[in-house]
């Protein structure tokens, strides 16, 4: 069964997830001599990339690969890209070995930008599935229950042949994406969901309850098939619909 933690405020609820970070890569660490961490977008991740950025000592950044759960199909520097909001709010600023940085090539096309995605992914460790170990993985829920770049009823979700899959129609701007699939995230081996906002309470409540319609119910599930441990990381309002 997953963990649910609710906090009051959303820096309380950044300060959770970085802490949970730390202890989580550390052990990793500490059981492998190296640790894959799977980054997201959003303002709550950004708020704890802050956090970590000022806590550079509180992890073996040289003994971390570092990647992205999904990206939009544009350039680093532009400002929808999930990797260069990370990189700017922390990876820019620690001394990660940037050997150990998975860049999505997000100028590509989606199809060729996943296939080279999925290609990259082979420097990872993997875990006695063959799957790549993602031993700690930052998941968020969008108000329609999308996670990664999963959403509802497009075909990227049900994809069990890829790591990766390109997103061409994306409901949300832009369009043209890449991201993980269910297949990739049976590697994780702990996994953080985090949300916060009113809008999101209905698909959180969803979600919690199994409603596999909902992409990150999925994952969620995904995760937990294949042996790791899910948590659920809430600001209040976004647990207002918990029973």
């Amino acid at each position: 069964m997953a963990e649910q933690r609710v906090f009051a405020k959303p820096e309380e609820l950044a300060q959770a997830v970085a802490v949970l970070t730390i202890q989580a890569l550390g052990a990793a660490v500490e059981r492998s001599g190296t640790a894959t961490w799977v980054l997201a977008g959003g303002s709550t991740p950004a708020a704890a990339y802050r956090l970590l950025a000022q806590e550079q000592g509180a992890l073996p950044w040289d003994r971390l690969n570092v990647l992205m759960g999904d990206e939009r199909c544009v350039a680093v520097d532009h400002p929808d890209s999930n990797w260069g909001q990370a990189a700017a709010a922390l990876l820019d600023h620690v001394p990660v070995d940037g050997n150990r940085l998975l860049v999505p090539e997000g100028t590509l096309p989606p199809d060729e930008a996943a296939a080279r995605y999925a290609a990259a992914l082979a420097q990872v460790p993997t875990d006695a599935a063959g799957l790549p170990r993602l031993d700690h993985v930052w998941l968020g829920v969008g108000e329609d229950g999308h996670t990664l770049s999963l959403f509802p009823g497009l075909e990227a979700v049900e994809v069990t042949d890829r790591l990766v899959a390109g997103v061409h129609n994306s409901p949300k701007p832009p369009p043209e994406r890449l991201t993980l699939t269910l297949r990739a995230l049976r590697g994780a081996q702990d996994c953080l969901i985090i949300a916060a906002g009113a809008g999101k309470a209905e698909v959180i409540a969803r979600a919690l309850r199994g409603d596999v319609k909902l992409p990150v119910a999925r994952a969620a599930q995904a995760v937990e098939e294949a042996g790791g441990r899910v948590t659920w990381l809430l600001d209040e309002a976004a647990a207002a619909h918990i029973g």
